[in-house]
């Protein structure tokens, strides 16, 4: 009973259906944009909407067993500022932008509420029913920034890069370059314990737990996790390797930080503040790197420039690269989509590609192909 309330209410929690939504829209927009710009579209599938789901439910199911394990508490009002700001970024558009901001954010609003008495002003007629005033150590706060900064760092890891899925952009002086945009969210569902009995005063079904002597109420947190960045110089998956690797590294620190500002109460800020500009130097840092780099995905006068693989096709069985040069194909100089399509049809069958590395270097590729439908090879390419 009380594990399928749980779920009942993870099933209606309107953060993780406006994530979906916004997932859905986004996944629909890009397949529009590939399809206009390459004829087809680079990856059919929604593979956000696969992500958001599967990946939002396996790191909430981890997340709250962990929660519960360790009985993390969080104060019923950061909770309902947090939950709201979620929501708000998510319509706006700005959830996969701002995730670690609206944490840190929401952190910060609520303090400033206490400061002034704003907290205490609402839940003080509102404890006839039942909702609780105590306070929880901001501490626990920053342990959850350094858990979801972890999961992020995970996520990041394992399917940063993997959809490289190409949008041609037009610099000052008309040349088209391409850039490799990460636009994902996730809303993990992860269950915390906040004081107080509210839901069971009126729900008398509802779940309640003790802790320490402190009743408490199991609730969801919709914590979002996201990144929007877009590479334009290097491949996209060693990109979010390293910033994956760095965000990983950082958030044991915060987690370390977070245990401390238990102990020591008037470090809790402090720690926050460092928390945030890190994670901001991460960010900076690999733009920064990335745009300083001399290499462009851009149209070459002598080959074709590999933009994307399509998964399934004869290319993505070759030893081919994002960013590759195809110079021959066949044993024929090839320049253009047009150039090289022609010196497919020579052997309807096979393909025998030359190709040269974005660091110069030279290798022989081969494939059997779709015999009379050289079209479908797999390849993405700049159009003529």
């Amino acid at each position: 009973m009380t594990i399928g309330l749980l779920i009942l209410s993870l099933v209606a929690q309107p953060v993780w259906w406006f994530g979906f939504i916004r997932e859905w829209v986004t996944a629909d927009r890009r397949i529009r944009q590939e399809r206009l710009t390459f004829g087809s579209a680079v990856y059919s599938d929604k593979y956000e909407v696969r992500h958001f789901v599967l990946l939002s439910l396996l790191f909430g199911l981890i997340g709250s067993v962990i929660s519960f394990a360790v009985g993390m508490t969080i104060p019923l009002g950061w909770w309902l500022i947090y939950t709201a700001l979620a929501a708000l970024a998510i319509i706006l558009g700005l959830g996969a932008r701002l995730p670690i901001t609206i944490f840190v954010g929401s952190v910060v609003l609520y303090v400033w509420c206490n400061s002034i008495g704003v907290t205490q002003q609402l839940i003080a007629p509102m404890r006839q029913f039942s909702f609780s005033g105590e306070t929880v150590t901001l501490g626990n706060l920053i342990i959850l920034l350094g858990v979801a900064l972890f999961t992020f760092g995970i996520w990041l890891k394992k399917i940063g890069g993997r959809f490289a899925s190409p949008k041609i952009f037009a610099q000052k002086r008309g040349k088209l370059i391409a850039g490799y945009p990460f636009n994902e969210l996730l809303v993990v569902p992860m269950l915390v314990l906040v004081p107080g009995n509210f839901l069971s005063a009126h729900l008398p079904f509802w779940p309640v737990l003790s802790l320490g002597g402190t009743t408490v109420t199991p609730l969801f947190l919709p914590l979002l996790i996201g990144l929007h960045l877009t590479i334009f110089k290097q491949n996209p998956k060693t990109v979010f390797k390293g910033l994956s690797k760095a965000v990983v590294i950082l958030s044991l620190f915060i987690l370390v930080g977070g245990i401390l500002s238990l102990f020591v109460t008037s470090s809790t800020l402090i720690v926050l503040g460092l928390a945030y500009l890190c994670y901001l130097g991460c960010l900076i840092s690999t733009r920064w790197h990335d745009r300083k780099q001399s290499f462009w995905f851009s149209k070459v006068d002598h080959g074709v420039r590999v933009l994307g693989i399509k998964p399934e096709t004869p290319a993505a069985k070759m030893d081919i690269q994002v960013g590759d040069i195809i110079t021959t194909c066949n044993q024929q100089p090839v320049s253009s989509e047009t150039n090289f399509y022609e010196a497919l049809l020579l052997d309807p069958t096979y393909c025998h590609l030359k190709i040269q590395t974005p660091e110069g270097d030279l290798k022989v590729t081969e494939t059997a192909i779709f015999d009379g439908a050289p079209h479908e090879i797999g390849i993405v390419m700049f159009k003529d």
